[in-house]
């Protein structure tokens, strides 16, 4: 009898970094490119030209990650990007099943909570532990599904035994169910671009491990570039002038009960543009591509994404 191939990226929290966990939840991506790294450490001599022996160096584990944004497994991917939740029921009476939960970045000296990763390809299966989400890319384009590039970092990598996964039920959001809104006000949005950047620390190894002992994030990047239709100089000025703005993302998804459907919001309070730029050609509209990074605002986070789902926790 053959045995079943399967591939998937299966997601578990752990209880601390450096102890692995089972997966509890599992993705279809789009891409898996992830590897691990060993330097050894070379002894030479004035003998040789050549190195003469080596002893195992340090390990880092990095790679990628494409899929498609769902609103169930894109929690996790969310808390090991950002690092803090905070989940409520909205309405128990009406809507007993609808959760939502407010995701925000950690503050200086805080890191996201680890995840292990279980890598599964045909028969095999790798397992990376204590990955968090070095940077992460989202991208909305129109007559496509929603989808995300997320760079990790991990401790190192065990060998795994492959699973039966079971896929979330719910589908990705697509273009036909976004909307943005630019200091209140709806914009014709044709492409959008978003990343955040956690620059962690691949390089802190001690004395007595091959291994990350922690992870240590760096500052914090938010920026993001939009395709808009120039129907007016509005963001031209802005730009011209220097103006800040705040920014909203809504994805409204498939309904749920009482009135709550899956759905995403991610806000920038507090942005100021970096570029603009419009090109002419002939006869065709002109697009104007605008780029933005994130501030932190006098009270609260530079981003916010609040994610409505029938998952009770992360």
């Amino acid at each position: 009898m053959v045995a079943e191939m399967t591939r998937y990226l299966g997601l578990g929290k752990e209880d601390a970094f450096g102890q692995p966990a089972s997966p509890t939840r599992f993705i279809d991506p789009l891409r898996i490119d992830v590897a691990s790294e060993k330097e050894p450490i070379l002894r030479r001599s004035v003998a040789s030209r050549a190195p003469v022996d080596e002893a195992a160096g340090s390990v880092v584990v990095s790679g990628e990650v494409e899929f498609q944004v769902e609103p169930t497994v894109f929690g996790d991917f969310l808390l090991m990007l950002l690092g803090k939740v905070s989940s409520s029921q909205p309405d128990p009476s009406n809507a007993p099943t609808v959760y939502q939960h407010t995701f925000t970045p950690c503050e200086v000296g805080e890191t996201p909570p680890t995840y292990t990763l279980e890598l599964a390809s045909d028969s095999t299966a790798r397992k990376v532990v204590s990955a968090i989400i070095e940077s992460m890319k989202i991208e909305l384009a129109p007559g496509e599904y929603v989808s995300a590039t997320a760079s990790i970092v991990g401790q190192k990598e065990e060998q795994s035994s492959p699973q039966s996964p079971s896929f979330p039920q719910t589908r990705p959001w697509h273009s036909g169910e976004a909307s943005i809104k630019i200091n209140g006000e709806e914009a014709e949005l044709q492409a959008l671009s978003l990343e955040i950047n956690n620059n962690p620390s691949t390089d802190h190894h001690v004395i007595g491990s091959r291994y990350l002992p922690r992870h240590e994030l760096g500052e914090l990047e938010i920026k993001g570039s939009m395709d808009i239709r120039f129907s007016d100089r509005k963001y031209l000025d802005e730009f011209l002038e220097e103006e800040e703005a705040s920014i909203t993302i809504e994805l409204a998804g498939d309904p749920i009960e009482g009135g709550y459907g899956y759905g995403a919001r991610i806000e920038f309070p507090r942005v100021v543009y970096s570029a603009w730029s419009g090109e002419i050609s002939g006869s065709d509209p002109i697009v104007q591509s605008v780029d933005f990074v994130a501030l932190k605002p006098s009270s609260g986070d530079a981003v916010k994404f609040t994610l409505t789902n029938t998952v009770s926790e992360y």
